[in-house]
């Protein structure tokens, strides 16, 4: 029996090798597949890596389209989806791509963006997941990678209708391209930030050049507009550059500062000098000094006064530059200042003078009653010791009665001589009431004469003025003796009051009741050489408001209301008063 035909038989060698061969042929086929799918993995791995070459100097958005276009076209998904966060601000910038066959869908990115928050809000699953197909029907598998660590550069997210999707290939192309497409925005943040620090620093450069431009321009227009002098300097010596003023000021030309001749140091008077190296110590050490008064000389060899404010142009540096003021003017004018003082000063001298000198009848007597009364005491004394058995006690009170009466007439001497004074003012601290009292002592007799009362109303407790007491004593004495000629013909009463303002200056008014001002003359009566009287000279008010005015304070008259005028004046307290510019 033939063993073909056997079930348990050897099979004949042919089927053998038809077996052989259709196995090869399967494994051909299968490593030429492997092979081509590794090819075109390779072109596509190659094709992502070289992106960032292509990327160089691109905005992200670019770099989002390119990446989109990309994987569309290497892998088979029906969508590809970016979200990018913008550098500057935190927006996002979201960007989709459809497959080919598809092109004719409207994808919004935003809405496809709402359908796949779960990718980037919370923790996303780390394996694909099937939500709706937003661009066909059905579902769609979703893979996505972050880019960067915590999702801070955006997101890249890819769907397939595929149900192998994503393949290990699949799976390593959206790595690799997850991981260019972190280089390329990092890149294009790098060069972004770059560009934006670049212009910011064009536009500060642009807006300082500016500004020095302006201020340039400002300076140029304070050089040339000779309102001061300006110079600019070396310490050593030469002065470099000067506008028109300056060279006016100090007579030289514009030549002269061209021949390099014109030396500040040379131009100091040697009195000057010691101040000027003072100055130049506090430059160095500040930068600049604050305006001083110096001389220069000028060409002809005559001195120009001037005011002198300094500068480096830079910390530790040689070079500066001056403001100059010219104040020839000014010193002309405090020196015509200082003449009409010494004028007015020895005006109001005469006019107490001769005032004393009129008042001669009645300060003679004023003196004789203190005199007389010492008499009287003296022999009263001397008849009290003079008895057998003399009254000590008596005695006693008879000499210290000559003893006040003496003082008193010394007192009063001394109060006239100090009118006929003639020195530099002094101010000290006065009791006004004080002086009050010591003017009606010796304007008393002279009222009488005409019958005329002298009645004072004076606060308690007033605070002192600062003044000159001689300067004082006038202003009441020219103030009291025009009430008293205001009254000789028809007789009346001189009130005298003091007391205070609201904001605690001293107030003073003499009221007299004799024929009053006209009330068109009231705005003159101060005036210089403006007098009411056949026989005045006008100066006696005009010395008075002089007065009062350099002491800080003021003076006006008032008509009454039935006969006469008030005179009113205010003076400040304790040492608020301006300086003193009238003499004594």
């Amino acid at each position: 029996m033939s063993s073909y035909g056997s079930c348990g038989g050897v099979a004949p060698r042919s089927v053998h090798r038809e077996r052989s061969h259709w196995t090869k042929e399967l494994e051909t086929e299968h490593t030429t597949d492997e092979v081509k799918r590794l090819r075109a993995c390779i072109n596509d791995l190659v094709s992502i890596l070289a992106l960032p070459a292509i990327w160089s100097g691109h905005e992200p958005s670019q770099i989002g389209r390119t990446l989109l276009d990309a994987l569309v076209g290497m892998l088979r998904v029906d969508f590809a989806y970016l979200r990018v966060v913008d550098s500057l601000d935190g927006t996002p910038i979201e960007m989709v791509q459809v497959a080919q066959f598809r092109r004719n869908l409207q994808v919004r990115p935003d809405e496809l963006g709402r359908l796949l928050s779960p990718c980037f809000t919370g923790q996303p699953p780390t394996s694909s997941f099937l939500i709706p197909n937003p661009v066909g029907e059905g579902n769609v598998s979703i893979a996505h990678r972050c880019l960067g660590l915590q999702n801070e550069m955006g997101i890249l997210i890819a769907g397939s209708a595929r149900t192998d999707f994503p393949t290990e290939t699949e799976r390593l192309l959206l790595d690799v391209a997850a991981n260019q497409a972190v280089i390329g925005l990092q890149e294009a943040r790098r060069s972004i930030e770059q560009k934006r620090i670049a212009q910011e620093l064009d536009h500060r450069v642009a807006e300082r050049t500016r500004e020095l431009h302006e201020r340039e321009a400002r300076i140029r227009r304070l050089v040339e507009a000779n309102v001061i002098g300006i110079s600019m300097w070396n310490l050593n010596g030469p002065i470099l550059e000067a506008n028109e003023e300056f060279l006016r000021m100090i007579q030289y030309t514009r030549e002269d500062l061209v021949s390099g001749h014109m030396r500040w140091t040379d131009m100091t008077p040697p009195e000057w000098r010691d101040r000027s190296e003072l100055a130049i110590a506090e430059m160095k050490a500040t930068g600049m000094v604050q305006p001083y008064e110096t001389e220069f000389f000028r060409k002809d060899g005559t001195r120009a006064p001037v005011l002198v404010g300094s500068a480096l142009f830079e910390e530790g540096g040689n070079e500066g530059v001056s403001f100059i003021m010219d104040i020839a003017e000014r010193k002309r004018a405090e020196d015509e200042r200082e003449r009409l003082r010494q004028a007015l000063a020895d005006l109001a001298h005469i006019s107490r003078v001769t005032t004393m000198g009129e008042l001669t009848a009645s300060l003679a007597h004023e003196i004789k009653q203190p005199i007389a009364a010492a008499v009287i005491n003296a022999k009263t004394c001397f008849r009290w010791l003079s008895r057998d058995d003399p009254d000590l006690p008596e005695a006693r009170e008879a000499a210290a009665r000559i003893i006040k009466d003496v003082l008193r007439a010394s007192d009063i001497i001394s109060r006239i001589g100090s009118l006929f004074k003639k020195g530099a003012a002094q101010r000290e601290l006065l009791d006004v009431n004080e002086i009050i009292h010591e003017m009606i002592v010796l304007l008393r007799n002279e009222a009488s004469r005409y019958s005329i009362s002298i009645r004072s109303e004076l606060a308690d407790d007033l605070p002192k003025a600062m003044a000159d007491r001689v300067q004082l004593q006038q202003v009441f004495m020219n103030l009291m003796l025009n009430g008293i000629e205001a009254m000789k013909d028809a007789a009346g009463e001189l009130t005298i009051k003091s007391g205070q303002t609201e904001d605690g200056q001293l107030r003073i008014s003499i009221t007299d009741t004799g024929v009053g001002i006209p009330s068109e003359k009231v705005g003159q009566i101060f005036d210089a050489f403006f007098t009411t009287k056949t026989q005045g000279t006008g100066m006696g008010l005009a010395i008075t408001r002089s007065i009062l005015e350099a002491h800080g304070g003021r003076v006006w008259a008032t008509a009454n209301s039935s006969r006469g005028a008030t005179f009113h004046f205010i003076l400040p307290t304790g040492g608020k008063a301006a300086p003193v510019s009238v003499g004594t």
